[in-house]
């Protein structure tokens, strides 16, 4: 497993994803991994309630990770190879402690891994879902999926789904992967990431023919599949019709009766009770055999039904079926949950076509919206072009996915998203105001020389500190003995000192002289602080001391000709064959650079 990526904690600014790697007639998969990958509300879960951070498998793959050495290219080929070669049916010429090698497989966190690079990807290069297309198949898809050969894109998202779902309930021991849907009625998971994403559930009323008593069952999906049947001439049903069939009454002729024990007729209802912010819908545009019945994959089937069949064993419907980008849910809703709500709108955001004559060839794409715009393009694996909004109203559409508008989960997920970002732009502020506090006027001690070029020793640098602070011991000395400022002025200088005495941090370095020096217990007299023993360095504080200068300087009515006299050096008098020469500090503006 390639090295993990420490998740985000701030939302990403999503778009449209990059293109996807065909590895050998995966373009089933990668169409089904481009429309998860614009679903909103998915993308808002990876980021506010990331499975990774969480997830055993992950923190054992981290550990592994840690604690083995980089390996070399030539063994991650070898690795991938042996994966490859464990459905194909050929023996690898590996041994078994190279085979053991395969770290553990979290189908929840490939998945957002890949959501996450394919969202990342600032140069536009396709992705390759190597990891998460391999340990899928090893690990997670039946027996008969093989790579290199062609599946169902319907199929291997009922299988995704449902391995997402095993992953956010996993826990440290590993359980024998199982391909059933769980059928309870009240189940906690369903307000769990995934299982809020993509599970709603189906009320199912039979009433008995004979004591017209009513059974009623309620069933979870993940999807919803609807029958497609042609209307006149060779016209496909539109999608309302589809629907429509799916909620209407429909006779039972063998129906034994729980009240009544009787074995007759009876009519069956099926309506939404509850819908998913992520809905998707299956076409059936394949049938298998004379009688419509689906049949097992090839691996599955006998002889004689595969020469009748051909080697998908199935047939495909072919022809348009009219779709909205707008559909209203609630007259195929229950009469609890429809007397709830207004409406039920769902908006569409993706849209899976298949080319071909049966499920197990031809090619598989997807259109797909805009995360953040109201534009369509068209995902062909690694190919991502632009499309309009009426191609892809008439695309021979086999998979539909919408979302469902002001979903109470959806809203819970952007309710966590306005809060971080609220969250962000409140610490952008503080460190706004934290640097503008920063670059205020802050006065300087000028004694302080800038950072010398090349290393000091230790001893050096006390000594020099030393003959800093005797030079001036505070900033309002300095300022009575090298200035011509009257005695007033010196609380503007202790003032200033406070500020920065509050506002500088020492290095690590400094501090722990500072540290030796207290604990010889010897009064060996103030150390002088140095450019090199703040953090950040003095820079910060100069740009203040300037505009300091100068307020002063005008306020004390002191200018001469543009500039600040300053008292002649006391040490320059000892030497009675040099003049003694003012010092003239050039009055300029605030904040300008000053030498």
């Amino acid at each position: 497993m390639p090295e993990q990526q420490a998740p985000s904690t701030t939302s990403q600014q999503r778009e449209v994803a990059s293109g996807v790697v065909n590895l050998g007639n995966t373009c089933y998969m990668n169409a089904v991994l481009q429309a998860l990958a614009h679903a909103p509300e998915l993308c808002l879960a990876i980021d506010h309630e990331r499975h990774q951070l969480t997830c055993p498998i992950a923190r054992e793959n981290e550990e592994r990770r840690r604690n083995s050495p980089t390996p070399s290219d030539d063994t991650i080929t070898r690795k991938r190879s042996t994966r490859k070669s464990k459905r194909n049916g050929k023996k690898s010429p590996t041994t078994d402690s190279e085979e053991s090698i395969d770290p553990p497989y979290c189908t929840l966190c490939e998945l957002e891994d890949h959501i996450s690079r394919v969202h990342q990807r600032s140069t536009g290069d396709p992705v390759a879902p190597e990891t998460f297309v391999n340990g899928f198949i090893d690990q997670v898809a039946p027996p008969w999926f093989k790579l290199g050969v062609q599946e169902d894109s319907h199929e291997f998202l009922r299988l995704l789904i449902e391995a997402m779902q095993k992953s956010s309930t996993r826990n440290t021991t590993d359980e024998p992967t199982t391909f059933t849907i769980p059928s309870s009625q009240n189940n906690e998971d369903d307000n769990l990431y995934p299982f809020k994403l993509f599970r709603g559930t189906v009320e199912s009323n039979v009433s008995c023919g004979s004591c017209h008593a009513m059974n009623s069952t309620i069933d979870p999906i993940e999807d919803i599949g609807l029958e497609v049947t042609q209307t006149t001439g060779s016209a496909l049903s539109d999608l309302s019709s589809a629907f429509c069939r799916f909620t209407k009454i429909e006779p039972l002729t063998e129906y034994k009766c729980d009240r009544c024990h009787k074995m007759g007729k009876a009519t069956k209802q099926s309506r939404l009770a509850s819908i998913p912010p992520i809905l998707t819908l299956h076409l059936k545009r394949f049938r298998y055999g004379s009688d419509g019945r689906p049949l097992p994959p090839p691996a599955r089937r006998g002889r004689e039904v595969s020469q009748l069949l051909g080697a998908s064993g199935s047939a495909k419907i072919e022809g348009h079926i009219k779709f909205l980008e707008f559909f209203d849910l609630k007259p195929f809703l229950t009469e609890q949950l429809a007397g709830k709500v207004k409406s039920m709108f769902c908006r569409l955001f993706a849209v899976i076509v298949h080319a071909g004559k049966n499920s197990h060839s031809g090619h598989y794409v997807a259109y797909v919206r805009n995360l953040s715009k109201n534009e369509w393009w068209k995902m062909d694996d690694a190919r991502v072009s632009r499309a309009t909004k009426q191609e892809v109203l008439n695309a021979e559409a086999y998979m539909l996915f919408y979302r469902v508008v002001d979903h109470p989960v959806a809203k819970e997920l952007r309710d966590k998203e306005a809060a971080l970002q609220q969250q962000q732009q409140q610490q952008q502020e503080l460190e706004k105001t934290k640097a503008s506090t920063e670059e205020q006027s802050i006065p300087i001690d000028l004694t302080l020389p800038l950072k010398p070029e090349g290393e000091e020793s230790a001893r050096s640098s006390r000594k020099r500190r030393r003959e800093l602070a005797e030079a001036a011991a505070a900033g309002a000395e300095w300022a009575r003995v090298k200035t011509r400022l009257p005695p007033s002025f010196g609380s503007l200088f202790r003032r200033a000192e406070e500020f920065i005495s509050e506002k500088a941090e020492f290095t690590p370095a400094f501090f722990k002289i500072i540290m030796e020096e207290a604990a010889k217990g010897k009064n060996g007299g103030p150390i002088g602080v140095c450019d090199e023993n703040i953090q950040g360095g003095m820079d910060q504080f100069r740009p203040g001391l300037i505009e300091l200068i100068y307020k002063l300087a005008a306020k004390a009515n002191l200018l001469d000709g543009g500039k600040l006299l300053i008292k002649d050096d006391p040490k320059s008098k000892a030497d009675s064959s040099k003049e003694s020469k003012p010092i003239i500090v050039p009055v300029v503006e605030a904040n300008e650079t000053f030498l």
